[in-house]
């Protein structure tokens, strides 16, 4: 099943998470998935929700490997027909006010930390986006950063803020990273995703702030601001990279101003001095 989906190109966190599923589904009968029944299929996700107390998310991760095990590899379609998405759920997610951003920003001593806190804001940038940025990909002329194969496989162009920059060069020339923008313990090595938690929770702990903010929240806030600002929904779209433009109304309930001009939060937060 994993040698299928790397043929199909599937990204590596998909794959993992599409193997979740299937593994723990085996696991809970004991017996050759060809054996369990579409029955037995819903009393597994049942024991997931109720007894496990799986998101939403995670169960419909679960549902897909499920699904893609069925259709894809056993071609036993007809198992997993009627097995249902989870529904929906509709929530807000925490944000940073400009404020507590900026104070956070602040007090942050490490240039490496900073900078790459400042870079997601500022660009609404996904964890791995990030981790994925090279040296060669920031185009001082253009004023634009290279995301290569994001969300979906897809590249794109983010805006370079005119303060990020600033602080980029003067990272660049203190830590002198090698290959790509943010290294790890060596040199050449990409930035592990739990550094970039550490990074943030360690920033959070100091302004003792109590709400559920994660890296991500970073991006969603972002998007939240630009709303505030009256920026083109087209245009956060188009910045955050979402395929559907649904992903990005989420947003909306901030503001529905619309405007022409595309300004950046971060040069906003650090010009009000």
């Amino acid at each position: 099943m994993r040698q299928r989906m790397v043929i199909e190109n599937l990204s590596p966190r998909t794959i993992t998470s599409y193997l979740n599923g299937p593994k723990r589904l085996i696991e809970y009968f004991k017996k050759h998935p060809k054996q369990i029944t579409t029955d037995e299929i819903y009393a597994f996700l049942v024991y997931e929700k109720e007894v496990k107390n799986h998101s939403r998310s995670t169960m419909r991760i679960n549902v897909n490997g499920i699904r893609y095990l069925y259709k894809n590899f056993l071609d036993r379609p007809e198992i997993v027909d009627e097995v249902p998405y989870p529904k929906q759920e509709t929530y807000l997610p925490e944000i940073f006010t400009g404020k507590e951003l900026k104070n956070l920003f602040d007090h942050i001593r490490n240039t490496k930390h900073r900078t790459m806190l400042k870079l997601i804001y500022s660009c609404g940038l996904r964890r791995g986006e990030v981790r994925n940025i090279r040296i060669t990909d920031i185009n001082r002329k253009a004023m634009q950063i290279h995301i290569r194969q994001g969300k979906g496989k897809k590249d794109r162009y983010v805006q370079l803020s005119v303060h990020l920059l600033k602080e980029v060069e003067n990272y660049y020339h203190e830590i002198k990273p090698e290959t790509w923008l943010f290294n790890g313990r060596k040199k050449g090595n990409k930035i592990s995703e739990s550094t970039m938690r550490w990074a943030l929770l360690q920033a959070l702990k100091r302004e003792k702030l109590t709400k559920k903010l994660h890296l991500h929240s970073l991006r969603h806030s972002f998007a939240s601001h630009h709303v505030s600002m009256g920026t083109n929904l087209l245009i956060i779209q188009q910045l955050l990279g979402h395929e559907s433009i649904q992903s990005t109304m989420k947003y909306l309930h901030l503001s529905d101003k619309t405007s022409g001009g595309v300004k950046n939060p971060l040069d906003l937060m650090y010009s009000k001095g």
